[in-house]
């Protein structure tokens, strides 16, 4: 994993303030309460959790944000889980994790979800697409400008069954190749023929199926490669309520997305969806609107200390 170029520059903020301003921004992007019925689900890129050296209150905002839903799939995080550890402690009683060993870039996805709202059950495991006898199940990649056989995930995707009320769903957590825009094409390729394959089957994973993460797809439109791979198979990408707000900061990349069978998970789906642009609502005091050394101060903080991506989050009906 590689770290964004730490700011130069000392900036100190209150935690207090700055907390009170993502809830008043969570109320303006219509985030839903908490309710008995319905479930929150969120996924977030953290951003080399774990190699940028963020300080105690950076986590504490961090946990913050998650503590806005009751279960958000996690990508990027790194080796060395004292940064991890330190956000589930934040978060406090209840809330709990599982996450895989380190992958493509070092990296680990993990789940954190709050236990009296959301439970674990049964499936946990990584699409390796591996077979019996030692060997590589391989997936044959029609349509591309090359002739090529799949033969696995930088990171594999990481899935697990929750339980929320009379809802079961299996959630799998993607991120896709970032540096090859050829791999990332088989790798979208690879993951919804997979989904397909297993959504009818009799034994998990099944039915539900949800993958979200972050799928590294500039554009929410059929022009896109990523998105035509996606939904080849029948996997359905919706809009969301915060209009063309993207998920990186900037604002103009949709690289983190849900995607399901609407056949399967459409029931389940309220519609209520979006994108929490948390970097439009803190540190407003390190921001001006015309000065550029000053933007570029904010940004190189944020993706420094917070994140580079915003979380995408959805609510299911239980």
């Amino acid at each position: 994993m590689t770290p964004h170029p730490k700011p130069e520059f000392n900036y100190k903020f209150c935690l207090t303030k700055e907390v009170e301003n993502l809830i008043k921004h969570k109320q303006l992007r219509r985030i839903p309460e908490k309710s008995s019925d319905k479930l929150l689900v969120a996924t977030w890129n953290l951003t080399n959790f774990g190699v940028q050296k963020r300080g105690d209150e950076h986590i504490r905002l961090m946990a913050e944000i998650i503590r806005f839903f009751d279960l958000t799939a996690i990508q990027e995080v790194a080796d060395n889980l004292s940064d991890f550890e330190k956000l589930l402690d934040f978060l406090g009683s209840g809330w709990n994790a599982i996450y895989t060993d380190p992958a493509g870039n070092q990296e680990r996805l993990a789940f954190v979800f709050k236990e009296e709202k959301v439970a674990q059950k049964g499936l946990v495991a990584e699409l390796a697409m591996r077979g019996y006898e030692r060997r590589r199940i391989t997936i044959q990649i029609e349509d591309v400008s090359e002739e090529a056989t799949f033969e696995g995930f930088n990171r594999n995707p990481y899935m697990a069954t929750f339980t929320a009320g009379k809802l079961e769903f299996t959630l799998v957590n993607v991120h896709l190749y970032w540096a090859n825009s050829f791999m990332r094409e088989l790798e979208a390729k690879a993951l919804s023929k997979w989904a397909k394959q297993r959504v009818d089957k009799p034994y998990p994973p099944n039915n539900d199926i949800i993958l979200v993460g972050d799928f590294n797809m500039a554009r929410l439109r059929l022009e896109d490669p990523i998105y035509n791979e996606l939904t080849r198979h029948g996997l359905k990408l919706p809009k969301h309520e915060t209009g063309y707000v993207g998920t990186n900061l900037a604002g103009d990349k949709h690289y983190d997305e849900l995607a399901f069978f609407p056949s399967k998970t459409e029931e389940d789906f309220s519609g209520k969806m979006g994108v929490f642009d948390f970097d439009n609502a803190i540190l407003t005091d390190l921001w001006d609107d015309n000065d550029r050394r000053k933007q570029k101060m904010f940004f190189q903080y944020i993706r420094y200390f917070i994140a580079d991506h915003r979380p995408l989050w959805f609510q299911l009906s239980i």
